[in-house]
């Protein structure tokens, strides 16, 4: 989706889209996974800032992999909660007290 303004056909663009995302979810995990892979590297690949871009590449690459080990859906649930909250306090709080 382009950038615009929150209209109600943004709202119900979205919406179906999260709709189709989860039907696929739960029909086909494989190409849910290759449409979300591609629908990260579409809003990477916006991001003008060349060294940013490669970091945000580089970041999503690295939770890819560390996801890809996880194990069950708990498991995934966790560690995606304790891989944010560790990239808030190492990274995110201190880049912001600068």
């Amino acid at each position: 989706m382009e950038n615009r303004p929150y209209t109600y056909q943004f709202k119900t663009e979205a919406l179906a889209e999260h709709e189709r995302l989860s039907r696929l979810f739960r029909e086909n995990r494989f190409m849910f996974e290759l449409e979300r892979k591609k629908i990260i590297q579409r809003n990477i690949s916006r991001i003008r800032k060349k060294a940013l871009r490669k970091d945000l590449e580089e970041m999503q690459d690295q939770w890819d992999k560390i996801m890809k080990n996880a194990g069950s859906s708990h498991n995934r649930f966790v560690l995606m909660q304790t891989l944010l909250w560790d990239a808030v306090q190492n990274k995110w709080l201190p880049a912001i007290k600068k």
